[in-house]
């Protein structure tokens, strides 16, 4: 069955025996904060701060995610952070805002096994969000060609940022977002997440 086939994201899931859970799979409380550098958070109240009512999507993608984003490759550099890459299966072409794949072993710049999918909430709509989040969850299964490999999503409207990860057979969805206003705490748990992947990378020999 192609992807086209599919009438809406609940009969895609259906299809691939996929489903998804509200569960607090990150314990916000337990993950260290990590105090944002002072030019960062600059940057941020002066992106903020400068928005106007046109900016849209773009806006929050280049100077409000990919900032925080790069903030925690920073941290953990083993980890690669991909901008907008194309993700393909059969006839669908995805292409996620930012992805996190672990470096080539050759060295070479070359795509890899992705472990987190970050997606910008078109119109600052979570749920089309994760409606985006879903397929690209499912391509990058395919593209790592095996099941067990856990693969986290983030989907993000900027100031506030809900999480996600898939599991097994399980799409597990944190119930809580975490906002620019508690920045630091954000901060730590992408870290945590980057830091995570890495350690996905090593126990699958990605590197």
């Amino acid at each position: 069955m192609k992807f086209s086939d599919f009438k809406n994201n609940s009969e895609m899931l259906a299809y691939f025996g996929l489903k998804v859970e509200k569960q607090e799979f990150l314990d916000f409380q337990a993950i260290p904060e990590i105090t944002i550098p002072t030019h960062l958070k600059e940057d941020l109240l002066f992106v903020l701060n400068n928005r106007g009512d046109t900016d849209m999507e773009a806006y929050a993608c280049e100077f409000l995610i990919s900032p925080l984003l790069k903030e925690a490759w920073k941290r953990n550099p083993r980890a690669k952070l991909y901008s907008h890459p194309q993700i393909k299966y059969e006839d669908l072409i995805l292409v996620p805002d930012y992805v996190v794949a672990p470096k080539n072993k050759t060295g070479e710049d070359v795509f890899g096994k992705p472990l987190l999918i970050t997606v910008e909430a078109k119109h600052d709509d979570y749920d089309l969000g994760w409606s985006d989040a879903y397929k690209q969850l499912v391509v990058a299964r395919f593209l790592n060609q095996n099941n067990e490999i856990p693969i986290y999503a983030i989907v993000s409207i900027g100031k506030g940022w809900e999480f996600g990860k898939l599991d097994g057979k399980i799409i597990y969805k944190h119930p809580l977002a975490v906002g620019l206003d508690n920045a630091n705490k954000l901060l730590g748990i992408l870290d945590f997440i980057f830091a995570d992947c890495v350690k996905t990378a090593e126990k699958f020999d990605m590197f």
